[in-house]
């Protein structure tokens, strides 16, 4: 009975929350030795370099943990490619990974529309339980890009999260992770990435990706093969 309520609370804290930790679990498990990667980032206006480097910060004491380092990669500013997630990741497919990216992260700003979504979301959150928002999202293909909204101050998203746990949620999905009751499955999903770094083909500075299907892209030609592109395309 318990498992269930559990189970209820992850359901409606679905965007916000990838698992329960069980730290004893992870603390005997060997992820091996220290392993970087590069996560190449595009900004909206208003998102300065202080506020990433803050949130990079706080995802690397998560990533520590498994002997990981997120480290970031500044590609600049880059208009949002529209309003919904939807087409922040449907522009994200058409960028390839290069050399030097091993992920792709798209860092959402906040507009004057975003702040009447948010009245109107607060309102339907009220009237009937529903949380519509998204704060990031992952694409399932390869796991390799996926966007966070960096920027908001709203009653309703400070209740369920904040830019920092949004980007440790979604980090997790760039490892491979996907949504389950307690974390156990994840970290060995972080242990199967890690372990993949060691047979890279013809890439040796890739860090690998899995998707939840079983999946394992250990060079970026595989990843950009999934998008209809090539490696040699520039973002």
């Amino acid at each position: 009975m318990m498992r269930l309520l559990i189970f209820a609370l992850l359901f409606v804290l679905q965007c916000t929350t990838i698992g329960f930790h069980e730290n004893s679990v992870r603390s005997s498990m060997d992820f091996g030795v220290q392993q970087e990667f590069k996560v190449c980032t595009y900004k909206e206006e208003g998102i300065d370099e202080e506020e990433i480097s803050s949130l990079f910060q706080y995802w690397n004491e998560e990533l520590s943990w498994y002997s990981l380092k997120a480290i970031h990669v500044d590609k600049g500013y880059l208009e949002r490619p529209g309003f919904t997630g939807f087409d922040i990741l449907n522009y994200l497919y058409t960028l390839p990974l290069t050399e030097g990216c091993d992920r792709i992260l798209y860092l959402k700003g906040r507009q004057w529309k975003d702040i009447l979504y948010e009245f109107f979301t607060l309102g339907i959150f009220a009237g009937i339980g529903i949380k519509l928002e998204m704060q990031g999202a992952v694409e399932t293909n390869t796991n390799t890009r996926g966007y966070i909204k960096a920027k908001y101050i709203s009653t309703l998203q400070i209740l369920f999260t904040s830019p920092k746990s949004t980007l440790v949620h979604e980090g997790y999905h760039l490892l491979g992770c996907g949504h389950q009751l307690f974390m156990q499955e994840c970290y060995e999903d972080i242990q199967k990435v890690k372990s993949a770094a060691k047979y890279t083909q013809g890439d040796q500075n890739f860090f690998p990706s899995k998707t939840k299907s079983g999946n394992v892209f250990k060079n970026r030609f595989q990843v950009n093969q999934v998008f209809g592109m090539s490696s040699e395309t520039n973002p």
